[in-house]
């Protein structure tokens, strides 16, 4: 049977009977292979083989993904609904999840604030609340390009399907409530309090490293604490959790206040209050459950081991809720711990604070690595320096100041301001010395989306790295870590040996972008650089959700050359953001284009001008004189890509068309990006018959306000060859070896339409 000290071992085949309903192909069979050579080969008795067999096929099954389930769109209600979450304010709306009482499916309803009559929420919406709810039911938003986050997946793993847009509070009315809305309220009331008591520069910090609320810290620290790998430190973990749980030891045991059992009660009892405080993350709940549980254990002299522990936690979060198994701070949390308590024998052996340091940063940075590029396809190598130095300063300085600060916002708020500014002030100061400092060493290594074959070998050669270490093989262990990152390498470098090149129409609502990937690397141009709608508030919102995200999960890192049509937002609005973001050579826009983009070589183009990409030609057909019209001053391009002659129309008009005809009579096009997103002002029956294009590729966003595509438009092109269209295929690529290759859509394509 199973002993102390081994229950993460049923534990570890549970999970990865969950990592196996994921995969499919070789990693499948790779990580089948390993596991049966696991089980088999590692023990003898039948009975532990027998455990290990049912713990990995009950966690194929309890963990298989949830997957969204058909709703029925359109107005809904008034039916009987439970509040069965916080009820969550942002600045441009209200969120919180209902449970269905007649089916009970969970739901997420929204507000957003300027239907608000009164300015404020409503007193009785609160956790637990028996309401009658009336809105708009649709289904929740989904990636539909690669690379880009899936809202509706991630909200499927908490079994949420669809969410409910209210028209005002009307729409919800709410009695009674749970007694976990008092717990949430005592919370939102200590925020409160605290924001009114401290300096508004203190208060950022303070929700971020005590309440566990980043949002209200500035965007650019947020952005330079994830560039060096820091965001730990602003998401509550078992760091805070071992500082704030040692700091009562402190207060009331070493200064006499109490006894150390008296000190173990009340850790004990203020646990669960505290994992409420913090948001309740996945990270604090594991670190305060293992904490409660440890404490509990040593009051009645129960001695168990802390892998049995730490084992004990993840099995019972997990099946508690299975969504989990998928959330990136669980994943990190487990990890990481894991990684550390297996490496005390290494840590305790240095007699040096600073060399432990060293270790516990490269050992943390090393067992999350390639679960961190699968999530964001990026990793900072000189994050373990930044960690070296940043951790142990919020570790002894600043997350003990603020929960100092904290108590006194709570026993004498007339001296926090004070209090607040005098450590805050030199904080800020600090912070902006070292991030003037880091500038120069924010150097991210793209390595891109990393495949689960990769994931696989990585995290064998690190286990076996960490194994040596801890039986003092150092040579072992430095040629099996040496090992594991040059499985990261090669995965890097892959795009560079590869003959295969790779179109791709990104889907981003009303705009045009189009990436074309040379074979071997050997270049990446953007035809045009849609911007966000004209409504949104967020400018930077299509690059920072959906083209960087592409370009980054595919492991571009430079772009040879964007070509840009004309002026318009829905064609050009991107492209600033995008050369902040990416080493940008040059930007090719026509002779008419009133460029004021900075930091980039511009390039006028006139016709019969060729854009070379590692000898690849971009030729320009058009235009040949101002029309004054930034529409049919568009920029058209020719090229052949693999196999296929492209043309790329920008927004022209028909009569643009007319003058092509005249001007290129023996132009033929297989692929046809097809002008103004199918407006009926474009794409005549002349053109598409003159063309006779087998595959034509129409950029639109859903519901958009001109009812692009015109239906006259689809069916002439039909007639020719096959139609994709953005708004209902996602992203369509056109993935090509040589003079070959196929088109493939990120949403399934339509039968219908073949």
């Amino acid at each position: 049977m199973i002993g102390k000290g081994r229950w993460h071992i049923p534990v570890t085949a549970f999970v990865l009977g969950g990592v196996l309903v994921r995969l499919s192909g070789w990693p499948f069979w790779l990580l089948v292979s390993i596991g049966i050579g696991w089980i088999f080969f590692m023990r003898q008795s039948w009975s532990y083989i027998a455990i290990m067999i049912f713990f990995c096929l009950f966690g194929y099954y309890y963990l298989t993904p949830l997957t969204p389930i058909t709703i029925n769109p359109g107005p809904t209600g008034p039916i009987p609904a439970t509040i069965s979450s916080d009820v969550k304010e942002t600045p441009q709306t209200i969120q919180m999840e209902v449970t269905l009482q007649d089916s009970q499916e969970k739901a997420m309803v929204i507000l957003f604030n300027k239907q608000m009559e009164s300015g404020t929420r409503p007193p009785s919406w609160h956790h637990g609340a028996d309401c009658s709810l009336e809105g708009n039911r649709e289904e929740i938003a989904k990636a539909t390009n690669p690379g880009q986050f899936n809202y509706q997946a991630f909200l499927a793993n908490q079994e949420i399907y669809s969410q409910i847009e209210i028209e005002g509070t009307d729409g919800l009315l709410c009695n009674d409530r749970s007694f976990l809305s008092y717990v949430y309220e005592w919370r939102n009331s200590l925020m409160v309090h605290v924001e009114s008591v401290v300096d508004t520069q203190a208060y950022p910090w303070m929700a971020a490293l005590i309440f566990g609320e980043s949002k209200h810290l500035k965007e650019s620290t947020i952005e330079w604490f994830r560039d060096f790998n820091l965001s730990h430190i602003l998401a509550i973990s078992g760091l805070h959790v071992g500082l704030t749980i040692g700091g009562l030891y402190v207060l009331i045991y070493r200064t006499g206040l109490g006894t150390i059992e008296q000190a173990r009660l009340l850790v004990i009892l203020m646990l669960p209050g505290y994992c409420f405080l913090a948001g309740a993350a996945p990270s604090v709940v594991r670190a305060s459950l293992m904490a409660l549980l440890l404490l509990i254990f040593r009051k009645f002299n129960i001695k168990i081991p802390i892998t049995d522990v730490l084992s004990l936690v993840a099995i019972s979060l997990l099946l508690l809720s299975p969504g989990y198994f998928t959330n990136i701070g669980f994943q990190f949390s487990f990890l990481v711990t894991m990684s550390l308590i297996y490496s005390l024998p290494i840590i305790e052996k240095s007699p040096f604070v600073f060399v432990q340091s060293a270790y516990i940063s490269l050992i943390s940075q090393m067992s999350i690595l390639p679960i961190q590029l699968s999530y964001f396809y990026e990793f900072n190598p000189l994050s373990l320096f930044a960690n070296l130095l940043i951790v142990p300063y919020f570790s002894f300085i600043v997350i003990p100041l603020l929960l100092l600060l904290f108590c006194v916002c709570l026993t004498t708020p007339g001296i926090a301001s004070w209090l607040s500014k005098i450590i805050i002030h030199p904080h800020e100061q600090i912070l902006h010395t070292l991030q003037t400092i880091s500038t120069p060493f924010n150097i991210q290594w793209i390595v891109g989306e990393l495949a689960p074959l990769y994931i696989i070998l990585y995290l064998f050669g690190f286990g076996y790295m960490m194994k040596q270490w801890v039986a003092e093989n150092l040579l072992k262990s430095f040629t099996a870590g040496v090992m594991a990152i040059c499985v990261l390498l090669f995965f890097s470098v892959l795009p560079y040996i590869s003959p295969s090149g790779k179109v791709t129409m990104l889907d981003i609502g009303q705009g045009d972008c189009f990436v074309v990937e040379l074979p071997y690397r050997r270049g990446v141009m953007i035809v045009d650089a849609g911007g966000p709608p004209v409504f949104s508030k967020d400018k930077n919102k299509t690059v920072e959700q959906i083209i960087t995200p592409y370009l980054k999960s595919r492991g571009i890192r430079a772009i040879d050359g964007i070509i840009v049509s004309h002026k318009d937002v829905d064609h050009s609005g991107s492209v600033q953001a995008m050369v902040k973001t990416f080493r940008v050579s040059k930007l090719f826009v026509s002779e008419y284009y009133k460029a004021d983009e900075k930091g980039v070589e511009i390039v006028r183009l006139s016709p019969e001008d060729q854009v070379l990409i590692a000898n690849h030609s971009f030729r320009v057909l058009y235009p040949k004189g101002d029309s004054g019209n930034p529409n049919d001053n568009s920029l058209v391009i020719w090229s052949e890509i693999g196999g296929l002659n492209w043309i790329f129309t920008g927004d022209i008009s028909t009569e643009n068309e007319e003058e092509l005809m005249k001007s290129y009579p023996g132009l033929r096009a297989d692929v046809l990006k097809v002008a103004h997103h199918g407006s009926n002002t474009s794409s005549s029956e002349e053109w598409v018959e003159w063309l006779k294009p087998r595959i034509n590729l129409i950029s639109a966003g859903r519901d958009n306000r001109y009812g692009h595509p015109h239906k006259e438009v689809t069916l002439r092109l039909e007639e020719y060859g096959r139609l994709y269209v953005t708004k209902d295929h996602g992203a369509v690529q056109y993935t090509f070896s040589g003079s070959s290759g196929t088109f493939s859509t990120f949403l399934p394509y339509n039968a219908s339409r073949e």
